[in-house]
């Protein structure tokens, strides 16, 4: 997408349908976007962790990469409000121990291999 052409109303709701948030500013707007674009695709079914222990070490990304992810034991009908709470505090607190600055709040962002993938995005700390 050219994030340059488009309005500000337009870059608001596509950073809100990311979950990205919005800002005021349209600088922002896309940055947060193009940070959004840069970040890798989920992990395959064949490299989702197995354990039901999170791990922040094989969960974030590698340097460079502006988002940082954390996966769950997921539950049949999905994450309880408690539950959900406790998944995204948990990805921020490991975003922040590995280094990370987290920019916002971590949200679900997929299910992969019956596993809830938790994401924040994050910039890293120089």
């Amino acid at each position: 997408m050219n994030y340059e052409q488009m309005s500000v109303t337009e870059l608001r709701a596509e950073s809100q349908r990311r979950g990205l948030g919005t800002a005021r500013a349209r600088a922002d707007l896309i940055q947060r976007l193009t940070d959004h674009d840069a970040a890798p695709d989920l992990p395959s079914a064949e490299d989702a962790a197995d354990s039901a222990v999170p791990s922040p070490e094989s969960a974030s990304n590698p340097a460079g990469i502006r988002a940082f992810r954390l996966d769950f034991a997921a539950e049949p009908d999905g994450p309880d409000e408690e539950t959900h709470l406790a998944n995204r505090h948990a990805t921020v607190q490991a975003a922040i121990e590995a280094g990370h600055l987290p920019r916002g709040d971590a949200r679900l962002a997929a299910t992969v291999n019956g596993r809830w993938v938790y994401e924040v995005s994050v910039r890293q700390v120089t």
